[in-house]
């Protein structure tokens, strides 16, 4: 059995997954844009809500740890959120320029049927 400590962590483990695949899904969307009448947007949003609700949980944890609060502001932000972000930025960044010199944008048809 973990002890209350224990908990902690892996419920902030939890926590910083979310954070991840969240701002993940943001810069994606940030250099692949839907189309007109894309839904994308709206759900970017709603990701962008979560994940502010998600760094205040993880702020509410860590200072009942008995961190000092500057010190988990930093962790959060400058540890793990701004990283993260700029390396998905960078991640899609380099991707969308091989898409473009491949020329190759694959159609929704090949995307669902997995036929390249």
């Amino acid at each position: 059995m973990l002890n209350p400590v224990q908990n902690q962590i892996v419920y902030l483990m939890f926590l910083n997954g979310l954070l991840f695949l969240g701002l993940n899904f943001i810069a994606r969307s940030i250099l692949f844009p839907g189309g007109r009448g894309s839904r994308q947007l709206g759900y970017v949003l709603i990701v962008a809500v979560a994940l502010v609700l998600i760094i205040t949980q993880e702020l509410d944890v860590l200072l009942d740890m008995k961190f000092p609060e500057e010190a988990a502001r930093w962790i959060l932000l400058g540890g793990f959120a701004v990283p993260v972000f700029l390396f998905s930025l960078v991640y899609y960044r380099i991707q969308r320029t091989r898409t473009e010199k491949s020329g190759h944008k694959p159609s929704s048809k090949e995307k669902s049927n997995g036929d390249h």
